[in-house]
Order: structure tokens, then C-alpha cells, then sequence
């Protein structure tokens, strides 16, 4: 079984800290993405796992063997970088076969392996060229080739598409999703950007200065974030996040917040809130609509609040509002675009509000 294990690793770059006991199980078959910002300790954690990097404290395991002082070559593993790392004088097929010849496999074994990972992977008719004659995306298929004929035990991506244009990063992210679905293998693969963590994993694990902050599916982590840095990290556009407080209102809560409306809280965040308690209001655009007729919404479930800045795109306009000294993003149908200056009124969805504690921001609801 192809699972892999981290337990209690630690790692130091002289004396800065870059990875806090860190524990991880990922399964065999599982598509984990570790995301995070810049320096949150996600790419050294891969490089760990490659052997690239030696641990400082804890282990990792690869289908239960610990392999902390295991030579890369012999960690079962195949890692896809940003840069491709392409030979550039070499052929695609040259450069697919290169470490099935360094490991002497038979020429028969070797033509058909990399004639099956060309034929997945659409390579068949670019295996006589070279890496110049090709475009961007077609060198990472190459690259992700060369890792795929070696049927390793784990695939790990180190950021693979951030060199990519946005349509070719679209469509490589496809080509990975088939990848997975084809080769069943176990895969971790990192990256800083959010949208890639969301359409490609089944788990993922958000970091944040050498912590994970939440390991959860997709969607968990979307809708339920467990404190404010993972409820702005994740989403596009990202979240609102407020400050206010909470009174008591008969047997809820409402919410209020300096020169902006007050909200009822949703029932589910009843037993977890005190009296004038300081809180994060969080709510997504998707769930804050411009209203320009007439609505079922209740009239405490809506604000009025001043354009500043509007980006249409095409099947939707996303709003940037502003009332008292709040900013505030809410989506339009993308029909009817309103003007920066102009009078909007907005509707909150607040079966999906968030509150978060600003104390400790932790998720109350």
C-alpha cells in the first residue's frame, strides 16, 4: 500500500524554524494537496518526503517503511518539478526513458513504458522532438511522463503549473485529474494556489508558517472553516470578514458592527455566543446579492451601501461596496451593471454566515 506517513517531523534552516512537529497520514490511492503562502513550509515538506531534504526530528514512512535515511533513488518515489528539469538536448522519448536505461531495464520494457505514458499523456506524435520545439504545457505532460514510466509507489508535484499561462494551467489541471484517475496512484502535490487545491484534491491540507491550520475535503474546508486565516485562504473572491459584536435578542443573537446594519445569527451559532461578545463576521460574495426588484428576503437580512468598484465577467459582475468604514464584495447577475457612486441594495444569504471569535479566531458557527 502506497500510503505515506509524517510523524512529529520538525525541520530547521539554521535558526529558523520552518516545520513544527508536523503529523500528516495520507493514504494509498489519496490525491493530497498541501497549500498554504509563500513560506508556510509546504514545498520543504515535499522535498522531505522526496529525500531532498533531511528531517531534524520525527519520521516519514512510505508504504510503512521509514525512510528518513533513505537515498532518494530508493524511495520508490518520482517528483514533477516547476521547471520541468528537462534535458534539452535529448528527445521526449530519450528524456521519458532516461532513468528506466539508468536503471537497466530491457529496451522492450522501456519502449513500453513510455509509449503507454505518451498515449495517456497525448505525447505519441512529440516523442522525436525536443523540449524547444515544444510549448509550456507540453513540456509538463513530458515531465509528468517521465515521473509515470518509472510506476512509482507515490508522485509528488512541486507547484508543476505556476509557469503556465491561466487557460494552459486550466487545461494541465484536467490532464493531472485524469492522471490520478488512470494511474491510481498516491499523489501530494503543492502549491500556493487555491483554485488548483480545490478542483484537484480529494484531502487538503492548509499551512501556515510551518502549521496546518485545517486538513479536510474540498468542500469542508470551503464551507466549514475552523478560523478566520483558513476562511480568507480559501474562496475566490475571498471572504468578508467584519469585525463587530453579538447582543442578545430574545432567545438569539443579532449582529452589529460600527456604522453597518445588525443581522440575526444563524441558530446553529446560539450555544457557542455571549452577550456582547466580540466577533469576526465572515460571509462569502456568492451569498451577498445586489437586489435591484423586489425580494422574499426579510428587510433585516438586507443593507443599502455605495459602488466603489465594479468587475464584470460576463455571467456575473462582482460589486466592491462600501457603507460606514466597511468594504464589502457582493455579486450581481451580470445583466444590469451598476456604476461606481451609485446607490445598490444587497441581500445576505445568512444561512451561510460565519462568526468567528476575535479573541482567538476560531470558528463559533
Amino acid at each position: 500500500m502506497a500510503s505515506v506517513s509524517i510523524r512529529g517531523v520538525v525541520k530547521s534552516f539554521g535558526k529558523t524554524p520552518v516545520i513544527h512537529a508536523l503529523d500528516l497520514e495520507i493514504a494509498h490511492q489519496e490525491f493530497v494537496v498541501l497549500v498554504g503562502p509563500s513560506g508556510c513550509g509546504k514545498s520543504t515538506m515535499l522535498r522531505m518526503i522526496a529525500g531532498l531534504e533531511d528531517v531534524d526530528l520525527g519520521e516519514i514512512a512510505i508504504d510503512g517503511r521509514v525512510v528518513n535515511r533513505v537515498a532518494p533513488k530508493d524511495r520508490n518515489i518520482a517528483m514533477v518539478f516547476q521547471n520541468y528539469a528537462l534535458y534539452p538536448h535529448m528527445t521526449v522519448f530519450r528524456n521519458m526513458a532516461f532513468a528506466l536505461r539508468a536503471a537497466r531495464l530491457p529496451q522492450p520494457e522501456i519502449e513500453r513504458r513510455v509509449h503507454e505514458a505518451a498515449r495517456i499523456l497525448g505525447l505519441t506524435e512529440l516523442l522525436e522532438r525536443r523540449p524547444g520545439e515544444l510549448s509550456g504545457g507540453q513540456r509538463q505532460r513530458v515531465a509528468m511522463g517521465r515521473a509515470m514510466v518509472r510506476d512509482p509507489a507515490v508522485f509528488l508535484f512541486d507547484e508543476p503549473l505556476s509557469n503556465l499561462d491561466a487557460k494552459l494551467r486550466s487545461a494541465m489541471r484536467t490532464e493531472i485529474k485524469k492522471l490520478h484517475q488512470t494511474v491510481k496512484t498516491t499523489i501530494v502535490y503543492v502549491t500556493h494556489d487555491q483554485v488548483e487545491a480545490m478542483t484537484l484534491a480529494d484531502r487538503i491540507v492548509i499551512m501556515r508558517d510551518g502549521r496546518i491550520e485545517q486538513i479536510g475535503s474540498p468542500l469542508q474546508v470551503f464551507q466549514k472553516p475552523t478560523n478566520v486565516f483558513v476562511a480568507g485562504f480559501i474562496g475566490s473572491p475571498a471572504m468578508n470578514l467584519l469585525t463587530g459584536t453579538v447582543h442578545r435578542d430574545g432567545d438569539g443573537f443579532r449582529t452589529t458592527w460600527p456604522g453597518g446594519p445588525t443581522l440575526p445569527v444563524p441558530a446553529r451559532a446560539v450555544p457557542k455566543l455571549t452577550d456582547g461578545q466580540a466577533v469576526i463576521i465572515g460571509i462569502r460574495p456568492e451569498h451577498v446579492s445586489a437586489i435591484d426588484g423586489p425580494t422574499r428576503l426579510p428587510a433585516d437580512w438586507q443593507i443599502e451601501a455605495e459602488i466603489a468598484v465594479v468587475e464584470p465577467l460576463g455571467s456575473e459582475t462582482l460589486l466592491l461596496a462600501r457603507f460606514g468604514d466597511h468594504e464589502l464584495t457582493g455579486k450581481g447577475d451580470g445583466r444590469t451593471i451598476p456604476r461606481p457612486g451609485q446607490r445598490q441594495r444587497f441581500g445576505f444569504d445568512l444561512d451561510h454566515l460565519h462568526l468567528f471569535d476575535r479573541a482567538n479566531e476560531r470558528a463559533l458557527t
